[in-house]
């Protein structure tokens, strides 16, 4: 059974793409904005962003985490992480402690607001993703994820 090309063309057929269609990274980059415009939108009313509440997750789930395996876990700076964390610490949702054996390191942790927030937008995420993904077969998400985790993986990571 032959499976039409789907491309970009249809949506505006009288533009000339100029091959600009080919170029994987304009397709990655505008999904992961369809993505996450939409679910900011959700998560605005509990003042947080898809970020914020990935750490929000990662804390929950590692106590005590620092914020330079937050950085490496993401692959971005240590001062976008701090600007994260220090935005979530000021609303109210985590903790950074000092660590009892190294004090220069602190350790993040979250308050009960903290989860209660984090169980909301899990929630909200989860009915995010079922509506953007509704058109895929469980074996197309599948496959979407071992390749992008392929790509991230093997991407060289941040210094």
């Amino acid at each position: 059974m032959a499976t039409a090309e789907i491309t970009r063309q249809s949506v505006v057929p009288d533009l000339d793409l100029d091959e600009l269609d080919s170029v994987l990274g304009l397709h990655i980059g505008t999904v992961n904005t369809l993505f996450v415009t939409r679910l900011e939108k959700r998560l605005d009313p509990m003042s947080v962003t898809p970020k914020q509440v990935a750490i929000l997750w990662l804390v929950n789930a590692n106590p005590g985490v620092k914020q330079t395996d937050l950085s490496k876990f993401f692959q971005i700076e240590r001062p976008t992480v701090h600007q994260f964390v220090r935005q979530l610490i000021k609303n109210g949702y985590l903790l950074n402690e000092p660590s009892k054996l190294d004090r220069r390191a602190g350790g993040l942790w979250l308050t009960d607001e903290g989860r209660d927030v984090l169980g909301r937008a899990r929630l909200a995420i989860a009915e995010h993703e079922t509506e953007l993904t509704s058109s895929l077969t469980a074996r197309e998400k599948s496959e979407l994820f071992r390749i992008l985790m392929k790509l991230y993986l093997s991407a060289p990571a941040k210094d």
